[in-house]
């Protein structure tokens, strides 16, 4: 299908960290990076208005933007090396050397954004920034999950806007510099071993590592789309939740009704009334297994002995599931009973965590398909406060193309404590989440 709009490819460099500042090292995958080499690369979209002409981006911008992520790669130096498995190696590794590099490439758009991909292969980080002259521009990031996480990642942004905005200084990066330091990622319980084994299942081994992956597009027959739960809405749905609970004077909430808590219920709800209208992927009503599954993800970095710092840059995530009986769910009852069985999740996340690790790749596999709702992002990145010195952006998008059908979670630029919700689905689906998610707590008077 063509496109209805043109970009034009401005130029296509190769950025650098300055010479000489980066040590040929390797830094080797941890139990937490290697089950993200199963996974594509994710993009990241980040929507800046600003009324400049051509020239102006050109000659001031983009010198300060080469320059500035120049300067930003020296310290996040592993993101322009390579994933390799060497043959002396047990397992894979990064392989950073001086003249690594990542790739820049600059297009211009008359009209709406389109994140060029040609199909060639990626190294862990790749980069574009659109112009749209006189109207704004656009920075897109597509980065390996193996090399980082999300806290990793917006690190690695905010770090390199805090420089560009200071046209080069990095006095502030003292306190913050990212750490690298693999020693201290302890597996007594061996869990290396097993993803590796599970790795092994997808050919993935030192003789077949092909470490480069392509970029997935997102297929024709989906859409994307954005909600948003406002701080007034959150508070109403708690209210909600708290009533319900208490009709059940035994069932007295022991877990934390947090944001986090009550929009992951608010939206797992939302999904299965979708796909139960829908009936997609399988058919809810009569399949033989009538559970419903959730998954979140858990930052593990003050979970290990010992704690790594927030400044680690890498991969140090789990997750945790939690599952309910889906007519419960979609029932009268069904937002309290999901907030309770995520908000028990959490408490328990300190041992279940481990439990999912253990169980690696089956922790998935034995779930069926379309019955699991995972969830990424989160409303603490505040990726909305990401200033390059051209003020904060309008739109944060990121690609949402995993079969399993992730909803991605951001803070919202308009208001503080409300979160923006994400996802990709088919058209019909789209739609009936919409109606969904307008309608499930409509007697409380929220117009989401």
């Amino acid at each position: 299908m063509a496109l209805p709009y043109k970009v034009e490819v401005l130029e296509i460099c190769q950025i650098s960290p300055p010479l000489g500042s980066v040590s040929t090292t390797s830094i080797p995958l941890t139990f937490f990076d290697l089950p993200w080499l199963l996974v594509p690369p994710v993009q990241k979209l980040l929507y800046y208005e600003l009324h400049q002409p051509k020239a102006y981006f050109m000659n001031t911008i983009l010198p300060n933007l080469k320059h500035s992520l120049s300067i930003t790669l020296q310290h996040f130096f592993p993101l322009t090396g390579r994933l390799s498995w060497p043959q002396d190696s047990a397992k894979p590794q990064i392989l950073c050397m001086d003249n690594d590099s990542a790739p820049l490439i600059v297009a211009e758009c008359h009209y709406d954004f389109h994140h060029l991909s040609d199909g060639k292969l990626i190294p862990l980080l790749a980069l574009q920034v659109t112009l749209f002259p006189n109207k704004g521009i656009c920075l897109g990031i597509t980065f390996d999950h193996a090399a980082l996480d999300g806290r990793s990642l917006h690190h690695f942004i905010k770090s390199w806007a805090a420089i560009c905005k200071s046209q080069g200084g990095t006095d502030f990066m003292t306190d913050s510099l990212p750490f690298y330091d693999r020693t201290i990622v302890k597996d007594p319980n061996g869990f290396e071993t097993i993803n590796l084994k599970d790795l092994a299942t997808f050919n993935i081994t030192k003789e077949t590592f092909n470490f480069l992956k392509k970029v997935p597009m997102v297929p024709v027959d989906k859409v994307r789309n954005s909600f948003v739960l406002s701080s007034s809405d959150i508070k109403k749905l708690k209210q909600q939740v708290l009533s319900l609970l208490d009709k059940d004077k035994q069932n007295v909430p022991i877990f934390n009704l947090s944001t986090f808590v009550l929009i992951s219920a608010y939206v797992w709800i939302c999904s299965i009334k979708a796909r139960w209208e829908t009936e997609k992927v399988i058919n809810v009503r009569d399949c033989e297994d009538q559970r419903e599954y959730f998954m979140f993800p858990v930052d593990c970095r003050a979970r290990l002995n010992p704690p790594l710092p927030l400044t680690y840059s890498g991969t140090c995530v789990g997750g945790v599931f939690v599952k309910s009986d889906r007519n419960a769910l979609i029932g009268e009852n069904g937002i309290a009973i999901a907030a309770e069985v995520i908000g028990k999740g959490i408490i328990d996340a300190d041992t279940e965590v481990w439990t999912v690790m253990e169980k690696g790749f089956r922790s998935y596999a034995s779930i069926p398909p379309g019955q699991l709702l995972t969830i990424a992002g989160s409303p603490n990145f505040g990726i909305y406060e990401t200033d390059f010195g051209w003020g904060k952006p309008k739109k944060s998008e990121a690609s949402l193309t995993d079969s399993r059908g992730a909803i991605f979670f951001n803070n919202h630029p308009g208001e503080e404590g409300a979160v923006e919700i994400l996802l990709v689905r088919d058209a019909i689906e789209m739609e009936a989440f919409a109606s969904a998610f307008t309608n499930t707590l409509s007697p409380l008077g929220i117009n989401c």
